[in-house]
């Protein structure tokens, strides 16, 4: 055969070699996009197993699960400034940093002997741990994890007695600030994270009995403590710094105790229960929700529900507040309207419903169902389940987009 012929055939070959290219192209292109970005991702706790999966809401997909990251019967997640890592703390005072784009963990370091949160810096530099023990708020190198300041929570009396104190209610603050309380003292103390040494710059001492835990308005403006003890809540304005005052918790004209109730759990305050320039807030053994004039920071009502409140969370357009019960009805969720400030729906989405988290316009809704080891999505304006996964002991879930607000 001649050089022609040879010359055809490897020219017919190289044609149907781009064809079957263009073609296995064509075919990739068409194929299911499996990357992702983080801003849409909800990081769930399983807190029986110390592992957390990962959810994409923007398709509600799972991404996949994270072992081995020690005792999350209260863990806590946290994020980095850009979205990129999420920080989970255990109840045993253990941090691992995870790669939400490989789901890996890329440190863990063990932070104390038993932890019950902890915050990100202003700046992104820091994340700040809540000690209760040792009592003490530790602050770690974003980036490496590497420890660079513990402050001992202690109280100094007259007499030389000092006291040490379990950390709660730790936030971020403007002006590269941190607030937190002290449990067992009776305390508020601020840390300026701005500066080298990490001074405490201001001390508030007999605020209330046992604060519990505190939250930061999204704005930054008012830190508000909570306490077990006491018939009100500690305000101090960060403008100010010169007092903590008190915010009572019941209304003097209706100061009955008839519906005190055991404290089944202890509840959570965090800056996502501020909206519409109202603050709806958890009643301490009482089956309530508490509603204040954020201006006045007066009590307007006190809203009865059937059972006592975990979690109040407002949603994205600051419209409605989802409320997760304890002790009695612990399985139903109530919605109050903001509008009317009355309970507008009650349901139950199953066993243990807890943590409701919206997603960050508000389209769906993910709530865990402890007992039943699932997750539901819903769908608040229709109250209609629109995808459940299958999660082991799922309890706090927890949005990337928390990055975004102070105190979370």
């Amino acid at each position: 055969m001649g050089e022609d012929f040879w010359m055809k055939q490897s020219f017919l070959l190289k044609i149907i070699l781009l064809f079957l290219l263009i073609n296995i192209l064509n075919t990739l292109s068409f194929a299911e996009d499996t990357s992702y970005g983080t801003a849409a991702l909800m990081v769930i706790v399983e807190r029986e197993t110390g592992s957390i999966t990962v959810l994409d809401t923007s398709k509600h997909t799972l991404l996949g699960r994270v072992t081995g990251l020690g005792n999350l019967n209260h863990g806590t997640v946290k994020f980095s400034k850009d979205g990129r890592y999420a920080y989970v703390i255990s109840k045993d005072a253990f941090v691992s940093k995870i790669d939400l784009l490989t789901l890996k963990v890329v440190k863990k370091i063990k932070g104390g002997n038993e932890s019950i949160g902890g915050t990100i810096s202003q700046d992104g530099k820091y994340l700040i741990m809540s000690n209760y023990s040792p009592g003490e708020v530790r602050i770690l190198s974003s980036d490496s994890l590497e420890n660079v300041k513990v402050i001992s929570a202690i109280r100094e009396y007259e007499g030389g007695r000092i006291q040490s104190s379990k950390v709660v209610g730790l936030v971020d603050a403007p002006g590269n600030l941190l607030i937190f309380s002290l449990m067992d003292s009776n305390g508020i103390w601020v840390i300026d994270a701005g500066e080298k040494d990490f001074p405490v710059i201001n001390k508030f001492w007999d605020i209330g009995e046992k604060p519990f835990d505190g939250l930061i308005t999204p704005d930054g403006r008012y830190y508000l403590a909570g306490f077990l003890e006491s018939d009100w809540f500690g305000l101090l304005d960060t403008w100010e710094m010169k007092e903590v005052k008190r915010i009572p918790t019941k209304d003097i004209n209706n100061a009955s105790e008839k519906n005190t109730v055991p404290l089944w759990k202890i509840p959570h305050l965090k800056g996502w229960a501020i909206a519409a320039g109202l603050a709806v807030l958890p009643a301490v053994q009482r089956e309530a929700a508490l509603i204040y004039d954020t201006k006045e920071w007066k009590l307007i009502k006190e809203l009865p529900l059937i059972g006592t409140a975990l979690y109040t969370v407002a949603s994205p357009d600051n419209r409605y507040v989802w409320v997760d019960l304890v002790g009695r009805n612990g399985d139903v969720i109530q919605v109050i309207d903001l509008k009317s400030l009355e309970v507008i729906k009650t349901f139950s989405p199953g066993k243990g419903a807890t943590h409701p988290q919206f997603t960050s316009k508000g389209d769906t809704v993910y709530i865990s169902l402890m007992d039943e080891d699932k997750v539901v999505v819903y769908d608040p304006s229709t109250f209609e389940k629109v995808r459940e996964f299958s999660l082991k002991s799922p309890s706090g879930i927890f949005s990337v987009d928390r990055i975004y607000k102070f105190g979370m």
